[in-house]
């Protein structure tokens, strides 16, 4: 949790340092305006020993019951993927008593923030965000070897080696999931921006799986 606040932290001093010249904004946002968003992702503590740094992708929409004002709901939904780190490797064979040598990690959720939002230019704002939802967590790892080369079979290209990868064990759980963030947000034309934005999230697993994605997004 330190490393997630450390990283939002540059989002939040900018919204304490933010001057009284926000009464020129004048971008007026749509009542219901769709999203989506791309970026890195980074396990956080006890989840960065078992998966390594991957990405995210997602969609979602903003609902204003009033867009003149600063508050409004957000559904989110969000797909990410990592790879195994060796512990979780390690771990896996001594579970299963058969050698690993891979594996992954993915998460989709689906929650509802609820953002506030402060004008940081006469048209750029910082908002802040949290809420909550469910996530699915899949975790599986594998174990991959050479297969057969065969032009009739159609393994591989001539001249090319193959390889094969096999499931042995996966873990599925679908648990509550939580989140906390903040982002800034550049518009492009009257109804249209694009957003930088880092939140923490955590799902509520045995031991929790707590990530930070970063996204990139654009707003329409």
């Amino acid at each position: 949790m330190n490393t997630s606040l450390r990283l939002l932290a540059p989002l939040v001093l900018a919204g304490f340092a933010a001057p009284t010249f926000a009464q020129v904004y004048t971008v007026q946002p749509l009542p219901v305006q769709w999203y989506v968003e791309g970026g890195p992702s980074f396990p956080l503590n006890t989840t960065s020993d078992y998966l390594n740094s991957g990405w995210t992708l997602g969609t979602g929409f903003n609902v204003r019951q009033d867009p003149s004002q600063p508050f409004y709901l957000r559904t989110d939904f969000a797909f990410s993927r990592f790879g195994a780190a060796s512990e979780l490797i390690s771990a896996g064979q001594a579970a299963t008593s058969t050698a690993i040598n891979g594996g992954y990690g993915e998460t989709f959720d689906a929650q509802v923030d609820g953002v506030l939002e402060q004008p940081l230019t006469g048209s750029a704002r910082l908002y802040f965000m949290g809420g909550l939802g469910l996530a699915y967590r899949h975790i599986e790892l594998t174990q991959s070897g050479p297969t057969l080369c065969n032009g009739f079979l159609g393994a591989c290209a001539p001249g090319l080696a193959g390889t094969t990868t096999t499931g042995v064990q996966a873990y599925d759980a679908t648990r509550f999931a939580w989140n906390l963030g903040a982002g800034i947000d550049f518009p492009l034309g009257p109804t249209q921006s694009w957003f930088v934005e880092a939140r923490y999230e955590r799902i509520e697993t045995a031991q929790p799986t707590e990530f930070l994605p970063i996204r990139f997004g654009f707003r329409f």
